[in-house]
């Protein structure tokens, strides 16, 4: 089991786990220290649906993460790596602070809903198929980072399915899959281009 389990976990590890004025990826990412991938790709997709996702260029940023933590995944690596000018990317701890007070009633709803159940769904080979499709719907942040909140229902998706591999929890993946689907579609449907 990992050291983070539901998001209200993760949003206390943001805040207090952190300190400066500035804040890097490289200290979020360092908030969930943990060789479990769910947790790593849980932050970056949190980010982008978030009000942080609002930040210009943020849904790139994030989107770019989680396909680096996806390919390893779906690899099968024991231990995730990213590139050390991504991790550099700053911003102020003010709109840390803002963003997870304002996801902060959102996180606590969701948490009473995780359980452990259906666990077979995040184990491999599933957990290689959800990193296949959270690379795929992490490439439609690209274009849909044009679009005012375009990422949410992917980043949603994403989100769904990291808390079903952080907690153990099949339910959540399977409707991570069902969101999959719709947000594949809606990005065929709607595509900026």
């Amino acid at each position: 089991m990992s050291d983070v389990e539901n998001l209200e976990d993760l949003l206390d590890r943001l805040v207090e786990k952190t300190d400066g004025e500035t804040i890097t990826l490289s200290d979020l990412m360092g908030t969930v220290e943990s060789r479990s991938f769910g947790p790593l790709l849980l932050l970056p997709s949190f980010i982008a649906l978030s009000p942080l996702g609002a930040i210009p260029g943020m849904s790139v940023i994030t989107g770019t993460m989680i396909i680096l933590i996806a390919s390893q995944l779906l690899l099968n690596r024991k231990h995730p790596w990213l590139p050390s000018r991504l991790m550099s990317i700053s911003f102020k701890r003010e709109k840390l602070s803002n963003g997870t007070d304002k996801i902060r009633p959102w996180a606590k709803w969701v948490d009473q809903w995780l359980a452990k159940r259906w666990t077979m769904l995040t184990k491999t080979p599933f957990s290689q198929i959800v990193a296949g499709l959270a690379i795929l719907l992490a490439l439609t942040f690209y274009p849909l980072a044009l679009i005012p909140w375009g990422v949410a229902i992917p980043s949603g998706a994403i989100v769904l399915f990291s808390l079903g591999l952080t907690s153990r929890d099949g339910l959540f993946v399977f409707t991570g899959l069902v969101t999959s689907c719709l947000a594949l579609y809606a990005t065929y449907e709607f595509w900026p281009f």
